[in-house]
């Protein structure tokens, strides 16, 4: 999942800009019902307008379709049920009609996040076509451009890698390529897990490039074997927790000595989340207990892209169900 275009809604001059920006997609057929897209564009983006201070609106891609994102840090909803309702409105004069059409609408797929702690509050909505059933999903946001970030991820067969090179600048983006491309070459299974990390470790000295941190999985099904080198944290749903495991064993290209292993296997709606050091861990831990497993995977990644994301950071995510 990548952003196509990002806007800043704050004043009714920024929705008309936008329409139009979402429009000049219109030929790339990736929209599953195009008039749709732009009724709900529009109506969340004046939402923004009427009960936040202004938020941001998301054209996002995945898998040859356009989703379309709405985030703000306003005061939340108060009960997110009660205003899907039909007829249910938080202003007078209003026919209550907006969230309910989008939220019943066939062809998309409508999920919702709100909350309104004290110091906690904002609400994230995703519009997706029903047909994006992905059960891995990588979301990333470089901090200064495309071309410069360091986070990296990468799937060949049911072998996963994603990884964060030091720095943001043009060899942070080499160490990048040169991780994924190893990766790509080379003919990976459980046994030469440890002479990748060894063999990238060796390239990374020898080129005098950024060191990394960098991880592996192999997903099979519901079973998820991590092998990783350096500080990644880990964070696996269960129905009651969301647990925090953090890879500490150097760092490949500087110092590194063994590749750690952990292995989980995931039950029902369970979830295991990935994430680089652009996700602040003491933000993620603000989600305990409140997102649970009926989201999809889209959705699970820009909720926490969203609330704990860094500012001054690349920030990727991987979110793997079962």
């Amino acid at each position: 999942m990548k952003i196509v275009e990002e806007f800043l809604i704050g004043h009714n001059a920024d929705i008309i800009y936008a329409k139009r920006t979402l429009q000049s997609h219109f030929d790339d057929k990736k929209f599953r019902d195009k008039s749709f897209f732009i009724l709900a564009f529009m109506e969340l983006a004046t939402n923004l307008i009427k009960h936040t201070n202004g938020g941001k609106a998301l054209l996002l891609e995945s898998n040859e379709y356009y989703l379309l994102a709405i985030t703000d840090y306003g005061r939340g909803i108060d009960n997110v049920s009660l205003s899907l309702q039909k007829g249910y409105s938080s202003m007078e004069n209003s026919l209550g009609l907006g969230l309910y059409q989008l939220s019943t609408n066939d062809l998309y797929d409508f999920e919702i996040f709100s909350t309104s702690e004290k110091n906690f509050h904002g609400t994230v909505i995703l519009l997706k076509p029903k047909e994006l059933q992905e059960n891995i999903v990588y979301f990333s946001k470089p901090y200064i451009n495309e071309i410069n970030n360091g986070d990296f991820f990468a799937k060949k067969g049911k072998f996963l890698l994603f990884g964060d090179a030091a720095g943001h600048s043009k060899k942070s983006r080499q160490t990048a390529m040169l991780i994924e491309k190893t990766f790509y070459a080379l003919k990976l299974s459980c046994i030469v897990i440890d002479e990748f990390f060894k063999q990238i470790h060796q390239k990374l000295q020898e080129k005098q490039m950024r060191g990394a941190v960098c991880l592996i999985a192999e997903v099979v099904k519901n079973h998820i074997t991590l092998c990783g080198v350096g500080d990644l944290s880990v964070w696996l749903k269960t129905d009651e927790h969301l647990l925090l495991k953090t890879l500490k064993s150097g760092i490949i290209g500087e110092v590194f000595s063994s590749v750690e292993r952990v292995q989980y296997t995931l039950q029902g709606e369970e979830f295991c989340m990935i994430t680089t050091d652009g996700m602040q861990n003491q933000r993620m831990e603000c989600f305990k207990n409140k997102i649970m497993g009926h989201y999809s995977s889209y959705f699970i990644a820009l909720v926490m892209w969203h609330f704990a994301t860094s500012q001054f950071d690349d920030s990727s995510i991987v979110v793997i169900k079962s």
